[in-house]
């Protein structure tokens, strides 16, 4: 294990990030790979042992989670960093096929979730959507902007794996005047959602555990065809969005978030 103190740690505006993975091999590429597009790795672990400790210490902004460690698991891992340090973004590694395993990634909190193996373009583009729902975040925090709205022009339900992505779209739709009644990490818990809040609006991301967001588009406009549904994607993947226009969308939002123009865009879409 290294853990450098936190005297050691050189401050600045890159994110720091602490890596916990087993394999000497993968903690090594990522920290190469990550020092190179200027994050700051405050910290390597072998194993989970050590690592509430370490975060509090460190206090990284990212953690590179394994789920699979030789004395801990990662989902409680995972728990145990959202429950005493909510801010801290955790994205989680595994090389497991289960196939529940990233619904539950998502119920517990994770920010982001790849498989092993995975390509260096990959994680990049997940880290690079994280730290930019934290820097809005943290912007609209400074600005003592309410993640609650007291009389809402419509309600909705928001539907992404990531918990990080849920709470940004939450304080964007807040700013919009839109009141969210629901969050869903998964495409059939956000069809359900759906069922019993009847929101004005859904925000719906396009890949999710479960039920993905094109299945929950099907299922939620065949129970309630006047809902209005914004697909949320990282990706401009032009088939997926023409299915989803097919399938009764009303346009998409993508990742990374701009604040400005998902306004723009709920604006257009509740009238």
């Amino acid at each position: 294990m290294s853990v450098p103190t936190a005297s050691t740690v050189q401050l600045g505006d890159c994110p720091a990030v602490i890596i916990v993975d087993d394999a000497a091999a993968v903690r090594g590429m990522l920290r190469a790979l990550l020092a190179d597009e200027g994050y700051r790795v405050v910290g390597d672990l072998a194993s989970g042992g050590h690592l509430l400790d370490a975060v509090a210490q460190l206090q990284p902004d990212i953690v590179c989670l394994d789920y699979n460690l030789p004395d801990s698991n990662g989902i409680d891992l995972l728990k145990a960093i959202h429950a005493a340090h909510p801010a801290v973004a955790v994205v989680m590694i595994t090389g497991s096929t289960d196939p529940d395993l990233e619904s539950a990634a998502a119920e517990a909190g994770a920010a982001g979730f790849i498989r092993k193996p995975f390509s260096p373009d990959k994680i990049l583009k997940e880290l690079r959507q994280v730290v930019q729902a934290q820097h809005l975040l943290s912007a609209a925090q400074q600005a003592d902007q309410p993640l609650t709205v007291a009389t809402p022009r419509a309600t909705a339900v928001i539907a992404d794996d990531s918990a990080t992505m849920r709470l940004l779209l939450r304080a964007i739709l807040g700013r919009a005047g839109v009141a969210v009644v629901g969050e869903a990490w998964d495409g059939r818990q956000a069809a359900n959602l759906v069922a019993e809040h009847r929101p004005d609006l859904v925000c719906l991301d396009i890949d999710m555990p479960v039920m993905n967001g094109l299945e929950a588009l099907q299922a939620i406009r065949a129970a309630q065809p006047g809902v209005k549904v914004l697909m949320v994607t990282g990706s401009t993947n032009r088939e997926a969005i023409m299915q989803a226009g097919k399938a009764g969308a009303r346009g998409y939002i993508l990742k990374p978030f701009h604040p400005d123009k998902v306004i723009e865009a709920i604006g257009k879409l509740l009238g």
